[in-house]
């Protein structure tokens, strides 16, 4: 009897393996899972803060406040848009964090007055001031509201 149980224990998957998961495997997807949640917070606040000229070729411009909650909600969106879409340029949404200093001259030279504003790079005064994922992929797909 003893000899079955230590057959069947065999057969069992070992101890060692359920650590080695547990210890190595799930702190590396955990690792993953988070940085996927905050890369893009990262970068909302470390990247576009000096944004030489518009991109005439984009799709559409986001001007935001890296401060702004309602820009907070956009702007993840708009970045794995642009991951996704990182081989076309005509399909990026270029950024413009208009809180960094050395943006702040966007906010008079195209008269934002709200953020998050996205704006058509082919006609500067398509506008559309929102937060709903629906609007706003409408109005970069034809530039109407």
């Amino acid at each position: 009897m003893k000899q079955r149980i230590k057959r069947l224990d065999k057969n069992k998957p070992s101890r060692a393996l359920t650590k080695i998961i547990i210890i190595k495997v799930l702190p590396v997807i955990a690792f993953l899972v988070a940085g996927f949640l905050l890369v893009p917070y990262g970068s909302m606040y470390f990247q576009n803060n000096k944004v030489a000229n518009v991109n005439t070729k984009a799709e559409a411009i986001l001007f935001y406040n890296a401060n702004c909650s309602h820009c907070q909600k956009v702007y993840p969106k708009i970045f794995w848009h642009n991951v996704l879409n990182f081989k076309n340029e005509s399909k990026q949404i270029q950024t413009i964090n208009v809180q960094n200093a050395n943006n702040k001259h966007y906010i008079s030279e195209f008269a934002i007055r709200f953020t998050p504003t996205f704006m058509k790079t082919t006609n500067l005064n398509q506008r559309l001031v929102s937060t709903n994922s629906q609007q706003i992929k409408q109005f970069i797909q034809t530039g109407g509201h």
